[in-house]
């Protein structure tokens, strides 16, 4: 396609100055005749925060899945830590994983600490250990939800929710976080609160983590790089450097039709 914005000038990661723990390889993926993930790649250097942004079908859902080993690319490969495939039993705790508040079931009869215990043990414990229980008491000061302790789920707010789902993965002391459109449905004071702890825990900890969201505001305020999803990597660099070329949008669609690349109202509700 002619008219591409050239990408050449963006900052990828250097390889030999900020180490991999993270790698995505030529990964492909196809539903049928339809090519959701054309030969993405990319890598996270310790503790870095990649914000993950493209329009809706983009296949930012399918690379999650693969990347928690729910899908099985057709071609290429996720590695974590020294060499590790990542989404293998090997590999179960080195990823911490932060969904939308809304997709739990709320009326689910579990307390705060069940669910984040559950993730230590791999299923639902029936009575937690003292060793189970100061991991998950640890966990849960780390996002300032000490009082949510002893909560039945069914009565927290989204807000509140998405801090025990973010004590919930940090608690194995994962190498990479993955949160997906954490903040969507939570109003802005939530929203702010939760973006404000995410990005301290991260820095604290030199936590890898690839945040999907469409909230600009959130990768102006957190992400130390962005990548650029539409079935394949459109443009990957720093985002003082994506988020002041709104050409990109051409690189794939010079309609840019659907894509939410300008900045979201912080009033504005996602519909995703």
């Amino acid at each position: 396609m002619s008219g591409r914005p050239s990408l050449g000038s963006l900052t990828k990661p250097d390889r030999e100055k900020e180490p991999c723990v993270f790698e995505v390889s030529g990964v492909t993926k196809r539903y049928g005749d339809h090519l959701v993930l054309d030969d993405v790649s990319f890598w996270i250097p310790k503790g870095e925060f990649l914000c993950l942004c493209g329009p809706n079908g983009a296949g930012k859902s399918t690379l999650l899945k693969i990347i928690l080993g729910l899908e099985q690319p057709d071609a290429g490969e996720v590695r974590i830590g020294q060499g590790a495939t990542a989404g293998t039993r090997a590999t179960s705790r080195e990823v911490g994983y932060v969904p939308q508040h809304k997709a739990f079931h709320r009326d689910f009869p579990a307390r705060v600490e069940d669910l984040i215990v559950a993730n230590l043990r791999g299923r639902w414990p029936y009575r937690i250990r003292e060793s189970e229980r100061a991991a998950a008491e640890a966990a849960l000061a780390r996002v300032g939800g000490q009082h949510l302790w002893g909560k039945e789920i069914s009565k927290l707010s989204g807000g509140q929710m998405q801090r025990v789902f973010l004590a919930r993965a940090l608690v194995t002391q994962p190498a990479l976080l993955i949160l997906d459109e954490p903040t969507a449905g939570v109003d802005i004071r939530g929203r702010d609160e939760f973006v404000e702890i995410l990005f301290e825990i991260s820095r604290s900890d030199e936590l890898a983590a690839i945040l999907v969201t469409h909230h600009m505001g959130e990768v102006a305020r957190t992400a130390e790089r962005v990548l650029y999803l539409e079935h394949r990597v459109v443009a990957w660099g720093l985002p003082d450097e994506l988020l002041g070329r709104p050409d990109l949008l051409a690189i794939s669609d010079p309609g840019a039709r659907s894509t939410r690349w300008d900045p979201v109202p912080e009033c504005a509700e996602e519909h995703t």
